[in-house]
């Protein structure tokens, strides 16, 4: 049971707050990055699955109506969408103010031009290490240079571009400062630093991966590091240091903003998260992400966290009922109505960080 949260006459305020509205838009993306779940934002998604531009819309429009005109594409992998700059498009025009696209594939680069003139609002692309043999080993596929001629392209369109980077003990994290530099230089606007997601064995789609590049295998979980200690110089080199949430429910994230406007974000799960009613007495509590967002995921069911398949809402035969689907979005978000945020406390504590062996280029 949740013994530590507040009592409702101890919620922060009145303010209704609502989740961020993500869309995983087809369920595979390519590649096989070892901290990230093989559905990446959905559970335990088959293969091959995909949403229509008119599923798509069926959810988005009518969030609208609830104060919703913000929404992130992600997957899977966006870029490998045949859809993406009609949904993008159609979104424009429905009235969303914000459309985020998250990608990790070279693609993104080819219909970067095309994606800025439908009218995203922000790119936003993962990159783990500029050493190629890292990268080959995080995510099985050689292609970072790629992935890097990509980001410039997108970098050209002159919407804002965010840059992802997970980071994890004794892989990545002696590169920060570089990957920093790199991407202030290459005019990215904002680096977001992630901790690794700790409960990734946990959940519907648990598959307690042991990574290769380590000495006898680790879990997920032994690669967290605490943020704030991986970015200690860039602390220093700070004109401001701000903190900002992510929408109404997401993690509190210190911002390092540079005297270029370069913006160096840190997204640490031990920043607390922010828990409501549908997680009383979940086995799985305190989680990492919590409960942040919405999804729709690309077998078209809604989702209201990364762990548990059966509180998911499968639409089904009512996707295209326009009063029934309101209906159920509105029970959906009252699901977050009742939010309370939850600091982190000294059992959250991760397990001490395995040190990795160096990684040698083959």
């Amino acid at each position: 049971m949740i013994t530590s949260m507040d009592s409702p006459a101890q919620r922060q305020d009145s303010t209704v707050r609502l989740p961020q509205f993500r869309v995983t838009v087809n369920s595979r993306c390519g590649r096989a990055c070892f901290f990230c779940r093989p559905s990446g934002e959905a559970v335990a998604t088959g293969a091959g699955q995909e949403l229509s531009v008119q599923d798509l819309l069926a959810v988005a429009v009518p969030l609208l109506a609830h104060g919703i005109d913000s929404i992130k594409l992600t997957g899977g992998d966006p870029a490998l969408w045949e859809p993406l700059e009609e949904a993008v498009t159609r979104l424009r025009e429905a009235g969303f103010a914000e459309i985020e696209l998250i990608s990790r594939h070279p693609r993104i680069g080819e219909r970067a031009a095309a994606l800025a003139r439908a009218g995203v609002t922000q790119f936003n692309m993962s990159v783990d290490t500029l050493d190629p043999a890292l990268h080959r080993q995080i995510c099985g596929v050689d292609d970072l240079a790629a992935v890097l001629g990509a980001l410039t392209q997108v970098v050209a369109t002159g919407v804002p571009v965010k840059v992802n980077t997970v980071v994890m003990a004794g892989v990545n994290d002696g590169e920060i400062e570089e990957l920093a530099a790199w991407c202030e230089k290459t005019g990215v606007a904002t680096l977001k630093l992630l901790d690794v997601i700790r409960d990734m064995d946990s959940g519907a789609e648990s598959f307690a991966r042991r990574l290769a590049i380590t000495r006898g295998g680790a879990s997920i979980g032994s690669l967290y590091v605490p943020l704030h200690e991986v970015a200690a110089a860039l602390r220093e080199q700070a004109a401001s240091v701000d903190v900002r949430s992510q929408g109404g429910l997401g993690h509190p994230m210190t911002v390092l903003r540079l005297a270029s406007g370069f913006e160096v974000v840190l997204k640490d799960s031990r920043a607390g998260a922010w828990y409501g009613d549908v997680c009383t007495g979940c086995r799985f509590y305190p989680c990492h992400d919590a409960l942040m967002a919405l999804r729709l995921t690309a077998d078209r069911r809604l989702q209201f966290c990364l762990l548990r398949e059966e509180i998911s809402v499968p639409l089904g035969e009512i996707l295209h009922d326009p009063d029934q689907m309101d209906s159920v979005l509105g029970r959906a978000l009252s699901t977050y109505a009742t939010a309370r945020f939850r600091p982190a406390g000294p059992d959250d504590e991760p397990a001490r960080p395995v040190r990795l062996l160096p990684v040698v280029a083959s």
